[in-house]
């Protein structure tokens, strides 16, 4: 998912989060995959990850306890670091790295659609239909404020948000704008996964609302018997042991026994295993 940043959370400029972010924020998120049988209306959730996200000190720490992974969003310093615990292995991506990966697979994809739009394959109309919404999505967006819902619906995609008032108005703020740049990072990380433009056209909604999202259930396609659902619950201040986790994963940074490795490295030795 690399293509040109075109869409930034509320135009925010990430050196100036660090006063939201020390105010403590703890984001729990499920994320479910829905199997829908149309033929006996039966449907069927599977749970494909479970993270927690805290928002401390000036830094994002975004921990996925099955991949014993932990990645840290650093604003002020303009990075990303990602340790893997369990191979004893750390790496970096700048936010500029990210953004040359962005714009140049972005112009992948352009000419890999036009060499498929002539392929003669069957599924052709539905990938390039998909793929150009991805890059450069358009939705009719609606908000029912009685409810707090926003739709956000396409041909191609169907987004349906249940939303919440938050009653910090600067980590609002602060988490669309790190769920912008973690949406780049992790396409970055695994460009078979979906572009990141239609979720951060979401955020930029979100964020001129100032609401919180607590579901977001995505259709990708109005006949599809597949969907996504992803359940955030938004907890202010840490507990004790939260910030233990903090400390012992800052000190690990800082302890150096960890092996670096580049990033594309990083990516062969932990994404490309694991498949």
């Amino acid at each position: 998912m690399m293509y040109a940043i075109r869409v930034f959370t509320c135009l925010l400029v990430v050196n100036g989060l660090s006063s939201a972010l020390a105010q403590g924020l703890r984001v729990e998120a499920q994320v479910y995959r829905i199997d829908r049988d149309s033929a006996n209306g039966r449907v069927a959730e599977t749970r494909l990850s479970n993270s927690v996200t805290f928002f401390h000190s000036g830094r994002v720490y975004d921990y996925v306890e099955s991949a014993d992974e932990v990645i840290i969003f650093e604003p002020t310093a303009r990075r990303f670091t990602i340790l893997n615990t369990a191979r004893e292995l750390i790496t970096t991506a700048d936010f500029d790295e990210i953004k040359h990966l962005m714009k140049f697979r972005r112009a992948e994809s352009k000419r890999y659609l036009q060499e498929f739009r002539g392929s003669g394959s069957p599924d052709a109309d539905k990938v390039v239909r998909s793929l150009e919404f991805q890059l450069d999505p358009k939705f009719d967006t609606k908000f029912d404020s009685a409810i707090g819902l926003l739709t956000m619906i396409s041909p191609t995609w169907k987004y349906r948000v249940q939303t919440h008032a938050w009653q910090d108005a600067d980590q609002v703020k602060v988490y669309l704008t790190y769920a912008d740049w973690i949406s780049q990072l992790n396409y970055v990380l695994d460009p078979a996964s979906m572009f990141p433009e239609p979720r951060m056209l979401l955020n930029s909604k979100l964020c001129e609302l100032n609401r919180i999202p607590t579901t977001v259930s995505l259709d990708l396609e109005a006949d599809e018997s597949v969907g996504l659902r992803a359940e955030h619950k938004f907890i202010k201040n840490l507990t004790d042991d939260d910030q233990h986790l903090i400390q012992a994963w800052d000190s690990v940074v800082g302890g150096g026994s960890l092996r670096k490795l580049s990033l594309r490295s990083y990516q062969e030795a932990v994404l490309v295993s694991q498949r």
